[in-house]
C-alpha cells in the first residue's frame, strides 16, 4: 500500500505561496535550504518537494544533524570500510549512498561542526565522497535538502558556519512561515488534528466549542504547528464529552496572563517632590496617556476599534488622541 502524501495544511496567503513554490522546484535537483522556526514544518515541506519530483519513487533519507555526535557524523552520512576503525567489523553504507537517485534531507544542518562542514561541502560539490578508511571515490546523484532554525547569515558572520557551505547549500531558499503568521489557518489544523487523534485514541468528538477555538486563535504558540498539535493530542485524551471544550485549554490562557503580566509597561511617575518648584503635572500624564494609546495598539495588533475598547473609550475619542500625540 503506497503512503499517503505529505501535506501542508493552510489557507492562509502565505501558506498558499509556500505551497505553490514547492511545486516550482519540485522539478529540480538543485540544493534547497529551508529556514523557519521549530515546529514549522520544515521537514514536511522537505516531503513535499521530494514527493512532487520526478524521482519520488526513490529513497527519501532524512538524518538530524543535531541528534549524532561529531565523531560518528561522518561515518553516518559517507560509510565506512571494515577495518577502518575498532569495531568496524563489516563494511557499511551511508547516508549519501542510500540516497542515490533520491533526496538527502540535512536537519539541523546549522549544528554541523566546522570540520565535518567541509567534508559535506565536497560531496555537495562534486556528488564525490569517499568512505572512511576507503580510498576509491563513490559518485552519487542526489538532491540535498537542508533546513535549520538558526540564522546561518549570522553564523557565517560569526565564523560558525562556512559561508562556501552556505552558498552550496542556499541555492534555492525557503522559509516555513511561524504559526504566527498563518492565524487563519488555526482552526483548519486543529480541526484536521482532531480528526487524526480522536480515530487514534478510538472517541467521536462533534467539533470544539466556540470558546475553545478563540483562545486557540489567541494564543501565541511559540512552539509553532508541533506546539498546536501537542495541545490538541493532550485534549484528545483528557475531554470525556462529545466535545473539545475551553477546560482543555486552561493552560493556554494562564500562559498568555502570565506572558501578558511579564510584557507590562513600567510607567515609573516621579516621586511630588516640591522643594525644587512647581512639577510640570500636564507633561507627566501627556506622556503616560502616549504609553497606554502605544500600548493598546500593540496588544490589538494595531486594530483601531479594538485598542479603543482596551482602554475604554470610543472610537472617535481614540483617534482624536492618537492625533493629539502624533501616533499614526
Amino acid at each position: 500500500m503506497k503512503n499517503e502524501k505529505s501535506t501542508f495544511f493552510g489557507n492562509s496567503p502565505c501558506v498558499l505561496e509556500l505551497l505553490s513554490f514547492i511545486h516550482k522546484v519540485a522539478n529540480s535537483k538543485a540544493n534547497v535550504l529551508i529556514l523557519g522556526e521549530s515546529g514549522t514544518g520544515k521537514e514536511l515541506v522537505a516531503r513535499m518537494i521530494h514527493e512532487n519530483a520526478p524521482f519520488a519513487d526513490q529513497p527519501f533519507i532524512p538524518v538530524n544533524c543535531g541528534a549524532i555526535s561529531e565523531n560518528l557524523m561522518e561515518a553516518e552520512l559517507f560509510g565506512y570500510e571494515k577495518g577502518s576503525f575498532t569495531g568496524a567489523l563489516n563494511n557499511k553504507i551511508g547516508l549519501f549512498d542510500m540516497a542515490n537517485h533520491g533526496t538527502l534531507f540535512l536537519d539541523e544542518v546549522g549544528e554541523l561542526s566546522l570540520t565535518m562542514q567541509v567534508k559535506l561541502l565536497r560531496a555537495l560539490q562534486e556528488r564525490i565522497f569517499r568512505r572512511v578508511g576507503g580510498i576509491s571515490d563513490i559518485h552519487v546523484d542526489v538532491r540535498v535538502i537542508a533546513a535549520t532554525n538558526r540564522d546561518l547569515e549570522k553564523e557565517v558572520k560569526n565564523g560558525m558556519f562556512r559561508e562556501d557551505l552556505y552558498y552550496r547549500l542556499n541555492v534555492i531558499l525557503i522559509k516555513t512561515p511561524s504559526l504566527r503568521e498563518r492565524k487563519s489557518d488555526i482552526k483548519l489544523l486543529a480541526e484536521n488534528f482532531l480528526k487524526r487523534f480522536s480515530k487514534k485514541a478510538g472517541k467521536n468528538f462533534l467539533g470544539f466549542e466556540q470558546e475553545a477555538i478563540k483562545v486557540l486563535e489567541n494564543h501565541s504558540w511559540p512552539g509553532n504547528v508541533r506546539e498546536l498539535e501537542n495541545c490538541i493530542e493532550r485534549a484528545v485524551t483528557v475531554e470525556n464529552t462529545n466535545s473539545i471544550t475551553l477546560s482543555c485549554f486552561l493552560n493556554l490562557i494562564e500562559q498568555e496572563a502570565s506572558e501578558k503580566k511579564t510584557h507590562l509597561e513600567v510607567i515609573k511617575l516621579p516621586a511630588p517632590n516640591f522643594s525644587r518648584g512647581k512639577i510640570d503635572l500636564e507633561k507627566i500624564l501627556h506622556e503616560a496617556e502616549k504609553i497606554y494609546l502605544i500600548a493598546a495598539l500593540k496588544q490589538s495588533s494595531q486594530a483601531h476599534k479594538e485598542a479603543a475598547k482596551l482602554l475604554g473609550l470610543g472610537l472617535r475619542s481614540f483617534n482624536q488622541l492618537l492625533k493629539k500625540h502624533g501616533i499614526h
